[in-house]
């Protein structure tokens, strides 16, 4: 199935020669278009659905651009530019055979933004499933227990003004521009970010 945004996504790179970003491609699309504001009644199944769209827009375009014209759509998580197959054998450094696309790392994700199924079997169940275990996952026990020794702190449920109080005490004494050690003032605020999350 053709995706309706492929047009509004091409207009976007043609006017950002250099490469955007998907956050900016996603504020371009929610000003010109009202409708792709109201995908869904849940604020997070809606920005899912925005995601996914761009996402299979810009995957059908990586395919299509590379059979019909030869040019390189790059899709990364910070940058969204076209390259020529030129351009991209100069960047390589080798003459390999451009005739076919060779985009095996990204693979999974394609076929997974390929799927339109994916797309409509997606709820907000899911979608709020999905947040939890990212959240879950992300707080480990026992990097807690980690953060708190790094931070010093023997309570093991200290309160965000005591645990804000002892990093700033720590952060002074290892602050880079006092001639504290760099890694461990980022190990100190990562453990502050830790523990305030």
């Amino acid at each position: 199935m053709k995706n309706p945004l492929v047009g509004p996504i091409l207009t976007l790179l043609k006017h950002h020669p250099d490469g955007t970003t998907e956050f900016a491609i996603l504020k371009a699309l929610k000003e010109q278009l009202p409708e792709f504001n109201q995908l869904a009644d849940d604020a997070n199944l809606t920005l899912f659905r925005q995601h996914f769209l761009i996402m299979n827009a810009l995957y059908q375009l990586q395919q299509s651009l590379w059979q019909d014209e030869h040019l390189l759509l790059n899709i990364s998580a910070l940058r969204i530019s076209l390259v020529s197959a030129k351009e991209c054998n100069a960047s390589d450094n080798t003459s390999s055979d451009t005739s076919s696309l060779d985009i095996s790392v990204d693979a999974k994700l394609a076929s997974y933004y390929l799927d339109w199924s994916e797309y409509e079997k997606t709820n907000a169940s899911d979608v709020s499933d999905l947040l939890n275990s990212f959240y879950t996952g992300i707080s480990v026990s026992g990097d807690r227990e980690a953060a708190l020794k790094t931070l010093q702190i023997d309570n093991t449920n200290p309160s965000k003004a005591d645990i804000k109080q002892q990093y700033r005490k720590l952060a002074q004494q290892h602050h880079p521009d006092r001639g504290g050690d760099q890694d461990t003032f980022i190990s100190l605020r990562q453990a502050y970010e830790h523990l305030s999350f």
